[in-house]
């Protein structure tokens, strides 16, 4: 089975071809698979991320023919291209930066005045949310998202651009929202953090939602129906009631 590594360095970007030796006849090898065997054997800088092995930490994300993938859980065909998630900078081979995107919550998810009540239970839509494994898979034709890249974000700038260590990125995506989110229908947040969360996800771009087909969570989290929705409905509510 052949498949293509896209590989990119110092902004050089190159194209391998690999061809992967499958171990049984009958082997159905997952994208891991490959770039394991690639590095151990003809590419031994091949720069990749993976941790868990198990679909639960989300740091291998790649992109595979243009759509991000969990690398440890999809599997590969012969002909399939192995790249870089096209939504975050690429700091070697298929490594991105994934660090902007946490940045950008500082400050937005305060927990100040939470009581500490163990025996008060969350909804079951917030049990669900707390399945995200940052995958950052959301990401890809995410219109609000696609604002930072239009704008030359800081991450993306050299490092003597940069605007220090605690830049983010000004506009949202799927996952901040998910945070935001899950932090208003926890019960143990006060009615002024619930508020708070609202006026952050405003602020992050909530509006460019209002139009949008839809995101889509890399382990099937129903983004739209259990976050986006929510959150547009509250803002609707708290118009009325301003009126």
């Amino acid at each position: 089975m052949k498949v293509e590594i896209v590989t990119k360095r110092a902004g050089e970007e190159a194209v391998v071809e690999y061809e992967y030796r499958m171990r049984t006849e009958d082997e159905k090898p997952m994208v891991l698979d490959v770039l394991l065997q690639a590095q151990a054997t003809v590419m031994p800088d091949l720069a990749f991320r993976y941790g868990c092995r198990a679909r639960n930490c989300g740091v291998c994300t790649v992109d595979i023919n243009g759509r991000p993938r969990i690398a440890c859980r999809a599997r590969i065909k012969d002909g399939d291209r192995v790249s870089a998630m096209a939504t975050l900078p690429v700091l070697s081979d298929l490594v991105v930066r994934r660090d902007g995107v946490a940045r950008q919550l500082r400050g937005r998810l305060s927990t100040a005045g939470q009581a500490n009540d163990l025996n008060i239970e969350a909804p079951e839509d917030y049990h669900m949310l707390t399945a995200c494994i940052e995958c950052y898979a959301c990401l890809h034709e995410c219109p609000m998202h696609a604002r930072n890249l239009e704008e030359a974000w800081p991450l993306k700038r050299p490092p003597e651009e940069q605007a220090g260590p605690t830049a983010g990125y000004a506009h949202g995506n799927p996952f901040s929202l998910l945070k935001l989110q899950r932090l208003r229908i926890d019960p143990l947040t006060p009615d002024a953090g619930v508020e708070a969360a609202l006026d952050n996800a405003v602020a992050l771009g909530l509006d460019t939602c209002i139009d949008c087909k839809g995101c889509k969570c890399g382990i099937g989290i129903d983004l739209m129906g259990k976050v986006v929705r929510p959150l547009l409905d509250s803002v609707n509510d708290r118009a009325d009631a301003s009126t």
